[in-house]
């Protein structure tokens, strides 16, 4: 008998996060570019974005014809911003300095398959790149290979929060919430 879920949120039913779940709009879009093994992994945070963040999108792929049905929209649009850090990323409170963020793209994967994303689609560095300082995880269910390293939703509540949008504590509440559904390492 297959398992029930939860027709809101879409977790399974005992593991169901629409307590934790406060839809927010922000002023500020935001795309994040998943990787393939990444979308079906079940402790993913780009899902719990989309729940949170209304209007955000997840476009999942690797290679750059994954990305047609985006990529002109953000090579287009100069208030675009990808949080990547890289040797020529600059922090993202700078980047707001000298032009409004209005489009965030986030990569998501752990960060072997992040920068596989990066490397294999130059295009992306044709945006303004920038990324966050000074923040620490609070992911305990699933560890990062890079110190310092931040899960999908971290970052993006940690960007948005240093672009003035309010609020930002509902991404992280329902990373709270996911987390509680977990038994720690």
């Amino acid at each position: 008998m297959p398992r029930p879920y939860c027709p809101r949120c879409d977790y399974p039913e005992r593991t169901c996060l629409c307590h934790g779940i406060d839809r927010t709009g922000y002023s500020i879009k935001l795309t994040i570019l998943q990787h393939p093994t990444e979308a079906g992994h079940a402790k993913n945070t780009a899902r719990l974005i989309t729940l949170v963040a209304e209007g955000a999108e997840v476009v999942v792929g690797e290679q750059p014809e994954d990305f047609d049905g985006v990529r002109h929209a953000l090579l287009s649009n100069p208030g675009v911003v990808v949080l990547f850090p890289t040797s020529i990323s600059v922090p993202l409170s700078e980047a707001n300095q000298t032009s409004p963020v209005h489009w965030l793209v986030l990569i998501d994967g752990t960060w072997r398959k992040a920068k596989k994303i990066w490397m294999s689609n130059p295009w992306l560095q044709e945006l303004r790149v920038c990324h966050i300082n000074d923040a620490s995880s609070r992911y305990r269910i699933r560890r990062g290979s890079v110190p310092g390293g931040l899960a999908t939703i971290e970052a993006a509540a940690t960007a948005l929060a240093q672009l003035g949008e309010a609020n930002t504590e509902a991404l992280l509440n329902a990373f709270e919430a996911f987390q509680k559904n977990w038994p720690s390492p």
